[in-house]
């Protein structure tokens, strides 16, 4: 009972952060220096929103339309707390027991609050489509943005890839029991293509109601989430073991030893949960009053998506602790390292069609809408980078409509891109395909999450009242306009954030695949050969123009 009371005091810990960071950012806004313009109409806080564009030499070509809930939307679906779920709850207690519930996820809450926080207080400071790669330019130069951004873009791209990955593998493993035919490589990538295609298209021809599918994602997520406690309640009510199970590390024969190695990959997994966060800056200048509503979607998405994973999650882990009474049959279903839920969730539905029918559809609509969502962020982060022209085919791909809207170049450039990242997954890692895309979208994400965090730190910790002026007093300005900010508590967050990410995505490459580094390392080089490219271009047309001024 100790140890219940333990991860209960865990988990009151959470709470208590979240709600001390909230009431924190909600007294940085009264004693900002920023006016909110919504009392005097939507067109005055454009126009205010148009002028915080200008501050970053940026134009507002891009029509605002949309609302907070909206915006909050690409947060939540991105995350995607049912289709994470559904990814690695299976392998995650697998590895390290019904405790990776009670204790690991708090833990990973405690932590990744505080980088909502750091990424919320970004957004505010820089409401831009590519919030994180301009803070990185102003912080630390032109060269730290353009890596932010080329890795961030590469996290979402392995994200959007790992759902598209998820949802095809699901529907080609029911489609081919119901059809008959036998599931394979070639059906699984043709499923693959088929689903990137319909979500490019509906980014392509629903522009006009792609904000309210956004919002709706969150219902949807809700609903299923819902659904998925009520048939465990009434179907497999946990009556024969208690709640205190979570918080047992060796629980009645369950796993008989987990060890620390084990565990670690269990909270690894359940990272998922949470990679994603900061989507709603994508969707910043399309946003009424990015300022203040990118923020709080970044920062209440991760409290909201724990409340909720620890609530669904928690039942249905007694749920299953009920169903497989026997330790070793637990370990066999659950803890097949290397293989996802989605294989278990397609096996109950071929066991028990008629009951898991509508379970199952419901887990692919949402599998598919977070990848519609994961993909409509990353073409607002490759908009972004074409924009400030730091990505190949930048005119293309940073195009936008008369109507103000971006061009679908960026969709079907992210369809092709995240189904060339998942062939070369399937053909790579083969049985280890999700692990492996896990992996590398927890460093990539980390990576880009930590440059401008640290950048930021860097920027504290060279403050001298005596060295204020000029550069230095235009950088801190920014971070004061900002209305949500942490005050005091920013230095020690945005620290505890920053080691997090470090440790976190260190630990990926040593216990998830070390070919998670070989990847980021593999993007570095490409960045560094497109620099060079760019410089020697720039360079060649300098040269070019003195002979043209000499003749």
């Amino acid at each position: 009972m100790i140890a219940a009371y333990i991860g209960l005091l865990l988990s009151a810990v959470v709470c208590v952060l979240m709600f001390s960071l909230a009431y924190k950012a909600s007294n940085g806004y009264r004693t900002s220096r920023y006016q909110s313009m919504m009392r005097y109409g939507k067109e005055t806080q454009s126009m205010q929103d148009r002028q915080d564009l200008y501050r970053f030499g940026l134009t507002q070509p891009l029509r605002r339309d949309r609302s907070s809930w909206q915006t909050a939307g690409l947060s939540f679906g991105t995350m995607a707390l049912i289709g994470s779920s559904a990814l690695w709850f299976g392998p995650a207690v697998g590895q390290g027991g019904l405790s990776v519930i009670g204790f690991g996820l708090p833990i990973l809450a405690l932590f990744y609050i505080c980088v909502s926080g750091s990424l919320a207080e970004i957004a505010s400071a820089m409401p831009t489509a590519g919030s994180l790669s301009h803070a990185s330019i102003v912080l630390g130069g032109v060269q730290w943005g353009r890596r932010t951004g080329w890795f961030h873009a590469a996290g979402h791209l392995v994200m959007l890839a790992l759902f598209i990955g998820g949802c095809a593998y699901l529907t080609d493993s029911v489609a081919a029991w119901y059809f008959g035919y036998s599931s394979s490589v070639f059906s699984f990538i043709c499923l693959a293509a088929l689903i990137a295609v319909a979500q490019a298209a509906c980014l392509q021809w629903g522009a006009s109601w792609l904000g309210w599918l956004h919002g709706a994602g969150i219902w949807l997520q809700l609903l299923i989430g819902g659904l998925v406690i009520g048939a465990v309640i009434w179907l497999l009510w946990p009556d024969s073991y208690s709640a205190a199970l979570l918080y047992q590390f060796d629980a009645a024969g369950f796993i008989e030893h987990v060890r620390p190695e084990s565990y670690l990959i269990g909270l690894l997994l359940l990272m998922k949960l949470f990679l994603g966060m900061d989507g709603a800056a994508a969707g910043a200048e399309e946003t009424l009053e990015p300022r203040v509503r990118v923020p709080w979607a970044i920062y209440l998405s991760t409290a909201y998506t724990y409340i909720g994973g620890l609530i669904m999650l928690t039942v249905v882990s007694l749920a299953v602790a009920s169903a497989y009474g026997s330790g070793a049959l637990l370990h066999t279903v659950m803890g097949a390292f290397g293989a996802s839920s989605i294989a278990l969730i397609a096996e109950t539905a071929i066991a028990s069609w008629g009951g898991a029918g509508f379970i199952i559809l419901f887990v692919a609509v949402s599998l598919w809408t977070s990848g519609l969502q994961s993909m409509t962020v990353a073409a607002r982060v490759m908009y972004s980078l074409a924009r400030d022209e730091s990505i190949p085919c930048s005119r293309w791909i940073g195009r936008v409509t008369t109507g103000g809207r971006i061009t679908p170049h960026g969709s079907w450039a992210a369809a092709a891109l995240a189904l060339l990242l998942l062939t070369g997954a399937q053909l790579w890692w083969s049985n280890e395909m999700f692990i492996g895309l896990l992996a590398a979208a927890i460093v990539l994400m980390h990576i880009a999450y930590g440059i401008p965090i640290g950048l930021r730190l860097r920027e504290m910790f060279r403050r001298r009242p005596s060295q204020r002026g000029g550069r230095r007093e235009e950088k801190e300005g920014i971070w004061q306009d900002a209305p949500w900010h942490l005050g005091e508590w920013s230095g020690p967050v945005n620290a505890i954030s920053f080691c997090w990410l470090g440790l976190t995505a260190a630990l990926a490459v040593a216990f998830l695949s070390f070919d998670a580094a070989i990847a980021a390392m593999g993007l570095g080089l490409l960045l560094t050969m497109y620099e060079t490219w760019v410089y020697m271009r720039a360079r060649a047309g300098s040269r070019s123009s003195e002979t043209r001024k000499l003749n």
